[in-house]
């Protein structure tokens, strides 16, 4: 049987920030992660985001594709992955099943129970974490596109947390250049998916006690606890250099577009001794960057 899949599969590789499908699309493959990982990222009714991260050895796309539906949410490589599809570019699904129809309902009982087993997962998981105040404060602290933290989080518990850390910390406030651009050529709806995209980048660039914030409208924060100045530079520069390796025209279906990013960089407690004015720190340093030109950083107050 394995070996009769593996004949009609192929292995595809992607750089980070490539699409592997985009809302709506065909659902005629589905893919498993050999190598890196891979975001999911579609919108509910309401507009709301639903994220996800797909490690090696995980499947996706298997609904839509059992039931020949659109694709319901995007796929995007978080780092260099490789996948495999099935069934491959050069074969049709309907063909291989006709062809082989016992593999094909053994296939289809195995993915069933896969996918009940991951549901059940999730339900053990959401029962364990019913704390109706805890739900409540994350509600909150949460922005509801991006699931990131939000600007209160950054007023509020930032001001408690801060002193607690005992640690040095560096704020960075990012601001994409050229997203208006987004929402002209493409609409508002493209603009939101691009950003609940650079959120899931932002928060791949992030270590595990970092914070990811969206603070307001299309600007973010990062909250590198345990980071002075050169190793903020350098984080800085590599969310940058992240956000312009997003690839958008899975959302766009256009051609390429770079994003551009401006970011400001203050350090507790070498540049303020509170949170409030780290906050307008960076913020005031982010539109330094943005007045010296596109895809800039800056880390002290340009005269």
């Amino acid at each position: 049987e394995l070996d009769i899949i593996a004949d009609y599969s192929e292995y595809i590789k992607l750089k980070k920030g490539n699409a592997v499908f985009s809302n709506g699309a065909e659902s005629n493959e589905l893919f498993v992660v050999e190598q890196g990982r891979v975001g999911i990222i579609g919108f509910e009714t309401d507009g709301n985001a639903m994220i996800a991260q797909i490690a090696p050895g995980e499947s996706f796309g298997e609904l839509d594709f059992l039931g020949r539906t659109p694709r319901n949410a995007g796929a995007f490589a978080e780092e260099d992955s490789m996948l495999l599809c099935f069934p491959g570019k050069s074969f049709k699904a309907d063909d291989v099943f006709l062809k082989h129809p016992v593999i094909f309902a053994r296939m289809l009982y195995k993915l069933l129970a896969t996918v009940s087993s991951r549901i059940w997962n999730v339900n053990k998981m959401l029962y364990g974490k019913t704390g109706w105040l805890l739900d409540l404060h994350k509600q909150l602290l949460s922005d509801k596109m991006t699931g990131l933290y939000n600007q209160t989080f950054l007023k509020e518990d930032f001001m408690n947390m801060l002193p607690d850390t005992g640690r040095c910390v560096s704020l960075l406030m990012i601001k994409p250049d050229n997203f208006k651009e987004v929402n002209d050529l493409y609409g508002h709806v493209a603009g939101d998916q691009v950003l609940n995209l650079m959120a899931i980048f932002l928060q791949s660039e992030l270590n595990e006690d970092d914070i990811g914030v969206r603070y307001r409208g299309d600007e973010y924060a990062a909250i590198l606890i345990d980071t002075g100045r050169d190793q903020a530079v350098q984080r800085a520069a590599d969310i940058r250099r992240t956000f312009r390796e997003i690839d958008i025209s899975g959302i766009t279906g256009a051609g390429r577009f770079v994003i551009t990013t401006s970011i400001g960089i203050a350090v507790y407690p070498d540049d303020a001794d509170n949170s409030a004015d780290l906050v307008t720190l960076a913020y005031d340093r982010m539109y330094d960057a943005r007045k010296t030109g596109n895809s800039t950083l800056a880390e002290k107050i340009i005269p």
